[in-house]
């Protein structure tokens, strides 16, 4: 197992990429909290009995699954989350049945497989559309529950977790490129579940293009992160016009959103 730099990864045995969010310096010379929020791929791969001990050490109460039910179906029986003691799994999908049919999978596949920036900025506009109900349950968690710490991931911990990790960064005022340099993290983090997937992928319904769209999709660079957030300022007018014209969140809401993510708060 390759050596992933500490911090910001964790070493959670069995989950790919799990690392904290925190350390990011902001327009307002405070740091993004070291262990509020923290990010990783699936944990259903957790590895017994040491992994879920570990989780609980870092005082993490709440994990937001983004999978669909029909991903979470595919490694059953296994379950998405085996049972922690003082952690709560909450089935938090950005995309419902109506956005996995093969058709739009199909398409997703290909935004990805495609390379380049035009494709990821096509594939995350479609997360920003379609998860915004799942975005503002957990951006209400920030407002509301500053103390609880808790994970969010999806299958690699990569787009839909990565959209949503960039909109609270950029929410707090990180730079765009610190912003995409965090983002471009999960390469280092996925090393190994490339290799182990590389076969699965190439069998979806749907995907096209061999080895080369695997490449692209499971990739993390951080220029298409870039042209991601200029899309979220023209389109939305930046982090904090999508949280408060598309979640629905007041201006005091968000002023202590942005506190809650950079100031330590006591449970």
């Amino acid at each position: 197992m390759p050596t992933l730099p500490s911090p910001p990864f964790i070493e959670v045995p069995g989950i790919h990429n799990f690392r904290s969010i925190g350390a990011h310096s902001t327009s307002t010379s405070s740091l993004t909290r070291a262990t509020y929020i923290y990010r990783s791929g699936s944990p259903h791969t957790i590895a017994l009995p040491h992994g879920p001990p570990l989780l609980q050490s870092l005082r993490i109460s709440t994990v937001y699954d983004l999978r669909s039910q029909p991903e979470i179906d595919r490694v059953l029986p296994v379950p998405p989350l085996p049972p922690i003691p003082g952690i709560t799994r909450v089935f938090n999908p950005v995309f419902d049945e109506a956005n996995n049919s093969p058709e739009r999978l199909a398409g997703r596949y290909r935004a990805y497989a495609a390379g380049g920036t035009v494709g990821f900025v096509t594939a995350y506009a479609d997360i920003l559309d379609a998860g915004k109900p799942a975005f503002a349950r957990m951006f209400r968690h920030i407002l509301e529950r500053p103390g609880e710490v808790f994970l969010v991931h999806c299958t690699a911990g990569k787009d839909r977790t990565g959209v949503f990790v960039a909109l609270v960064l950029s929410l707090a005022g990180v730079a765009d490129e610190r912003v995409a340099e965090e983002y471009g993290l999960t390469e280092l983090g996925l090393e190994e579940w490339v290799v182990e997937v590389r076969e699965r992928l190439l069998r979806l319904e749907g995907f096209e293009g061999g080895d080369e769209a695997v490449r692209n999709m499971t990739s993390a660079h951080g220029p298409n992160m870039l042209a991601t957030l200029e899309m979220i300022r023209e389109r939305y007018g930046g982090a904090e016009g999508y949280v408060r014209n598309e979640l629905g969140f007041t201006e005091e809401e968000i002023d202590t959103i942005r506190r809650h993510i950079v100031e330590d708060a006591e449970p």
